[in-house]
């Protein structure tokens, strides 16, 4: 009996203290007391409480999100302007007209373009909010379908509490239904709204597309008459109607696309502000140098000029790649400033018959711009595109004249970039005669924005290099640093890599010009992303591309340290090696290019497994025929690391002598006396026995054997060389020079005299300095300084008397 007794009271006073912990009134605690255990189908009422306040937390977190809100203000009044913005062009232009020119067609895929992506931002954001409504319904649902909240107790009293709670539930779950539903319906019309326009817009944008791939062969077909045989009649617009249709679009295209790119602005405007302070606070550093700061401004012809115009033309070429797929009217305006302004900075540095004719191309190309803004074709704006031809062309033929003959010195390439001009030109005017109108307009906007985006290109790059060179030159002089640094040299060492980028962003440019840029982008991701196999093994022609520009992105890093570090060695007047800038020279090229190597493989996707066998054939190729390239790299590393020479030193290796100029990973680079330069491989360097007469300073000690004749005084002789090296302030007095009787020699006694010179560089200069002092002082002191001399003594033996024979007289 106590057994079954015991486990009862334990349940008992379990069940009582749980339901005092859950009451929320007197009267609960009381139902709580009395009821320990209900009947069988009868419903707890702490767990029915505790699902009831779960729920009450779930309604509360839907009813906030609902109370909120969606905002769909911005849709909701965005939608009618652009479905009338689609009936508009569906119903007012018709794309197979042939009056439109290739710019319109554009110029209405731009529009539907942003269209497209305006939509398609509507669509995310109406599908997220979608998304919540449709979990808020499930929510619901959930609480319908929750079968412990439909048993109700069998206890009079605690199904009272039961329907109480139940009725405050179901009121909440009502409301919450019927704002839910509401937002659903408001939702989802707006979405049928939006994925109706979206379907037009594509659609209509896919004919555009049509057309533009059809347009390219018609312009290659005869369009118009030709021009002797044309008129007015044989278009169907005039000029006054395209020039509305003109004005209309453009000014619809450039506040949308201006209102829609506003980080884009933002951004270029705070690399005009960065670029201006940047290159103005440097300036302002180099003119507050005590001595020389013109010498260092004179090799900078535009930033400490015009550092307003500089900063405008870096910061409008670097966000003008940045837009996307920019309307012509929006690219036009820029480009006229780029115009103007690369114009005023080359004004008094260019010679006056450059400019003068950069000044017609900047009307060639205000005209030719208004004339790539006309989205129809009339007769009037052919004629104007003839004369532009005739106009540009007969201004690049006569400067080509003048660069042939003048004597002035002008930017590269210029004769090749004027007869490019002149030809595109003339075939411009050829294709307008004939008829081909839209090839006619498009080699002239090609011609006359290409030939000054190139001018404006190299100028481009030359203002960064002052930048650059600018702030190098503020940066020394603050650190204490030699202002060493040569402009030029500084563009001829970095020449290539900027051509390069240069010519690629003129390409790009051109690309443009002539409207082309987006199919050669589609077909550079199709030859690029494609899938290829050798074998069993896969790769992209982009892969590798990524793989061979991040080497060599490495590789002109490494250049540019290398130049920087030893450049600044070279010209160090510091004589601790601690301060020598490139005695890591060779561990950071190698740590450049061990990043750069990795950071290849992981852009390019290179699968790991494959460096491993790559890595394991090369060990293979290591042990036939590549030991000496392994033992020149594994010793350029514990040079870099030991130190033994340095980029700067004074060594000498077998019979070749002269100072380190550079150390590679491969092998290292000395420059002689003589003015050679010799590669010596870093293998020699560590195997041959090497001699560093700068290893740990730039000292060196200089021995002279001078000799004077027999019976000189040796005391006034010793103290006269003592007199003509101590008061000399480049010979070093710690170590004490010493005068040494040498050597008694056949005819003289040779003294030897040692003596130390802080510059290792200087010692030839001053050796010949003090052997000239000894000349001076001795002969004017009457020492007589020998020199082997040997006397010759000729004997000539006597010479017995010979009988000549007695010639016969003749009668």
């Amino acid at each position: 009996m106590p057994k079954i007794f015991l486990p009862l009271l334990i349940l008992l006073c379990g069940l009582l203290g749980t339901g005092q912990l859950h009451a929320q009134s007197g009267k609960k605690k009381k139902i709580m007391a009395d009821t320990s255990i209900t009947a069988k189908g009868d419903t707890s009422l702490n767990t029915f409480i505790d699902r009831v306040e779960y729920y009450t937390n779930a309604f509360n977190q839907m009813n906030a999100v609902l109370t909120k809100g969606f905002d769909t203000t911005a849709i909701s009044q965005d939608l009618p302007n652009i479905d009338l913005t689609v009936k508009y062009i569906q119903k007012g232009t018709k794309v197979e007209d042939r009056s439109n020119t290739l710019r319109f067609l554009y110029s209405l895929r731009d529009i539907l373009t942003r269209l497209e992506d305006k939509l398609n931002l509507y669509q995310k954001t109406l599908s997220g909010y979608n998304d919540k409504l449709v979990t808020i319904q499930n929510g619901l649902i959930q609480v319908k379908q929750d079968q412990f909240l439909k048993i109700a107790p069998t206890d009079s009293i605690l199904n009272a509490e039961y329907q109480e709670q139940m009725k405050g539930l179901n009121l909440k779950w009502a409301r919450i239904d019927v704002l839910n539903k509401q937002d659903m319906r408001r939702i989802g019309v707006l979405q049928s709204l939006v994925v109706a326009n979206y379907i037009q817009v594509t659609n209509y944008k896919e004919r555009i597309n049509l057309e533009l791939r059809n347009f390219g062969m018609r312009a290659f077909s005869k369009e118009y008459p030709y021009l002797w045989q044309s008129s007015g009649k044989d278009y169907t617009k005039s000029f006054s109607d395209a020039w509305d249709t003109t004005v209309k679009t453009s000014i619809q295209l450039l506040n949308y696309y201006f209102v829609t790119n506003w980080g884009i602005h933002i951004f270029g405007l705070l690399i005009f502000i960065s670029f201006y302070s940047w290159t103005l606070l440097s300036v302002r550093k180099i003119r507050l140098l005590k001595s020389g700061p013109e010498s260092i401004l004179n090799q900078a012809h535009y930033i400490p000029e015009k550092p307003l115009l500089s900063a405008l033309l870096i910061s409008l070429f670097i966000t003008f790649f940045l837009y996307d797929h920019p309307p012509v009217v929006f690219m036009e305006i820029i480009m006229l400033v780029l115009i103007i302004a690369t114009g005023l900075l080359v004004r008094k540095t260019w010679p006056k018959q450059l400019f003068r004719f950069w000044i017609i191309v900047l009307c060639l190309t205000l005209v030719a711009g208004l004339s790539n803004l006309f989205l129809l074709v009339s007769y009037t704006d052919r004629i104007i595109v003839f004369l532009l031809g005739i106009a540009g062309a007969g201004a690049g033929w006569q400067f080509l004249q003048i660069l042939k003959n003048s004597k002035n010195s002008y930017p590269e390439k210029s004769v090749l970039f004027v007869k490019v001009f002149v030809a595109v030109l003339l075939f411009s005017v050829f294709c307008n005669i004939i008829g081909r109108f839209s090839l006619a307009k498009m080699f002239l906007v090609a011609s006359v924005l290409g030939i000054w985006q190139a001018m404006s290109l190299v100028i481009f790059v030359r203002v960064l290099m002052e930048a650059v060179f600018l702030q190098l030159e503020a940066s020394k002089e603050n650190s204490g640093m030699p202002t060493y640094f040569d402009f030029a040299l500084l563009q001829q060492r970095f020449k290539s890599v900027l051509n390069i980028i240069a010519i690629l962003l003129w390409l790009i440019l051109l690309a443009g010009n002539l409207n082309i840029l987006d199919a050669l982008y589609d077909f550079a991701v199709n030859l690029l992303t494609q899938t290829r196999k050798i074998g069993g093994n896969e790769f992209t022609y982009g892969s590798i591309v990524v793989f061979v520009l991040v080497i060599w992105a490495a590789t002109v890093v490494s250049k540019a340290v290398s130049y920087f570090f030893e450049f600044a060695d070279y010209h160090s007047t510091s004589t601790s090696k601690k301060n020598k800038l490139s005695s890591s020279i060779l561990l950071i090229k190698l740590a450049i290019f061990s990043v750069g190597f990795l950071l290849a493989i992981t852009a390019s996707g290179i699968p790991m497994e494959k460096i491993t066998i790559i890595l394991g054939a090369l060990s293979v190729g290591i042990g036939f025929g590549l030991q000496t390239i392994v033992n020149n790299l594994v010793s350029g590393i514990i040079l870099a690391v030991e130190k033994p020479v340095e980029v700067g030193d004074v060594i000498e290796i077998g019979t070749k002598s002269g100072t380190v100029k550079e150390m590679g990973i491969r092998a290292s680079k000395i420059a002689t006396a003589d003015g050679s330069e010799i590669i010596v491989p870093n293998g020699d360097l560590l195997s041959q026995h090497l001699t560093n007469w700068t290893l740990s300073n730039k000292h060196r000690r200089v021995e002279l054997i001078i000799g004077v004749a027999y019976g000189s005084d040796l005391k006034v002789v010793k103290d006269l060389f003592h007199q003509i090296i101590d008061n000399r302030e480049d010979i070093m007095q710690d170590p004490k020079p010493m005068v040494l009787i040498h050597y008694l020699n056949s005819s003289s006694v040779d003294f030897r005299i040692l003596f130390w010179v802080e510059d290792i560089s200087n010692w030839v200069n001053l050796k010949s300095q003090v052997l000239s002092d000894v000349y001076e002082v001795f002969y004017r002191e009457g020492i007589s300084l020998p020199f082997p001399q040997s006397d010759v003594y000729i004997h000539y033996p006597d010479q017995p008397t010979v009988q000549l024979p007695k010639e016969d007289k003749k009668d």
